[in-house]
């Protein structure tokens, strides 16, 4: 009888399957913007689930007390999650994020924008800048807030003017909206 594998021998065949395919994976991977905006989805089944659990508390919940509050239980929500970045194209569903406690800062982005939107933020986006970083972008009370999906860091006002300052935005969108910010 043949011995069981080791897992470092595992995973090294796995790479091995992985880095053979890898412009396969990347072709079906690939997604337009399009097919990017579709994914933050404030009626998803999942995000609707996590915002009735965060608005548990809150009896009843409106917006205009509650939001910040609120908004921070699904940053914190999101950034308990491990962040992983990979060489290829690789996006994950909400509940593959939620089974693993897991995502790429784009797919946390989304899961984050779409929380936000379903607790009634109706400007929350992605942003990201020209240098390929990513933020998640809302406005409370008249001033901007931005929040780095990797570490949960929460950006208010002059902070968040001087981080896109520093980066200039590419582009950004929610499932309400695109701007393309380079096209001009």
């Amino acid at each position: 009888m043949a011995a069981e594998l080791d897992a470092e021998t595992k995973l090294k065949i796995y790479m091995l399957v992985v880095n053979r395919y890898r412009d396969l994976i990347s072709e079906k991977e690939e997604r337009s913007v399009s097919e990017i905006r579709q994914r933050v989805s404030p009626y998803n089944d999942l995000v609707k689930s996590l915002r009735d659990r965060l608005l548990s508390d809150f009896h009843p919940y409106t917006y205009e007390r509650d939001f910040m509050q609120a908004a921070q239980g699904a940053i914190s929500h999101v950034t308990e999650m491990k962040t992983f970045r990979m060489l290829i194209p690789f996006w994950m569903t909400f509940e593959e994020m939620e089974e693993l406690k897991a995502g790429g800062v784009m797919d946390k982005a989304l899961l984050l924008t779409s929380l936000l939107r379903a607790l009634d933020s109706r400007d929350a986006r992605v942003m990201v800048t020209r240098s390929g970083r990513t933020y998640v972008a809302f406005e409370w009370k008249g001033q901007m807030h931005l929040v780095v999906p990797e570490s949960g860091s929460l950006l208010g006002g002059d902070d968040a003017a001087k981080a896109l300052a520093n980066d200039l935005l590419a582009y950004s969108f929610s499932d309400l909206s695109y701007e393309n910010y380079e096209e001009s």
